[in-house]
């Protein structure tokens, strides 16, 4: 399977965090100046995929965006122009004099984007990805895996037991995979394996593009931090219903519901 990895970014300090996130919830949108220009806007947003990870603030051409932001939120997709922003992350409350990020990012219409913040508290590492923003046509739903588990070999993916993607590496996003709309158990296995290691049962919407976001560390006795499957909605859809099933399942996006059970 191609990978969509767009580009690494640098994160700065042995103990940094790189995120662009918040609370969820795909379709919704917030504008913020910058980058000039009247071009169509760019649509970014953010994951928080570092297990161990302090929350954070996040700030924008020095402006403050996003404040508090916890392991495994999925931010809103923020609206601006295309073009050149610097990027600050700081531990919340602390202020940009100590920013444990700070990048230049280039972002180009009419793409959207997902910026993840990956890897652990001492080796963080981000990456930023292409989103699909084209609604499939039909009773269709468009998917994709993102592998973000910092500890978890080369992935499979598995709807109903047949295979989606194939030796998905850590840090890179697998083509967008098109599937009739309905309910599926999807599962994540170590490349070649048959048993997974994670797994959700989910209802997918017609009209719907889907991100999944494995996150979290396979070894590990912190359940807040164990190896999970966040979805989120990247574009259309009324929203994805999730059911968790032994394993721990996140689902985020505009009208999406998650529930739990025991």
């Amino acid at each position: 399977m191609e990978q969509t990895r767009r580009r690494v970014l640098r994160a700065i300090g042995a103990s940094g965090l790189a995120v662009f996130a918040g609370v969820s919830g795909a379709q919704q949108t917030t504008t913020t100046g910058g980058g000039g220009g009247s071009e169509r806007a760019v649509g970014i947003r953010a994951i928080h995929a570092i297990p161990g990870g302090p929350n954070v603030d996040v700030f924008i051409d020095g402006d403050p965006v996003l404040q508090d932001v916890a392991f495994k939120d999925v931010s809103d997709y923020l609206e601006v122009q295309p073009g050149e922003y610097t990027v600050q992350v700081t531990p919340t409350g602390q202020g940009q004099g100590t920013a444990l990020l700070e990048e230049q990012v280039t972002l180009e219409a009419p793409l959207d984007y997902t910026f993840a913040a990956a890897g652990t508290p001492d080796n963080p590492e981000s990456f930023v990805f292409e989103d699909r923003n084209e609604i499939p046509s039909g009773n269709r739903v468009s998917v994709r895996a993102v592998h973000l588990s910092p500890d978890a070999p080369a992935v499979d993916i598995a709807a109903d037991g047949d295979l989606l993607v194939e030796g998905l590496e850590f840090g890179n996003a697998s083509q967008y995979v098109d599937l009739p709309a309905g309910s599926y158990t999807i599962e994540v296995r170590p490349a070649g394996e048959n048993q997974a290691v994670a797994s959700t049962d989910v209802t997918l919407d017609g009209g719907t593009v889907i991100s999944m976001f494995a996150v979290g560390l396979l070894q590990t006795n912190n359940d807040a931090e164990a190896l999970d499957l966040v979805t989120a909605v990247d574009s259309g859809g009324e929203g994805t219903t999730t059911t968790q099933e032994g394993t721990g399942t996140e689902t985020t996006g505009a009208g999406t519901t998650t529930t739990q059970s025991s």
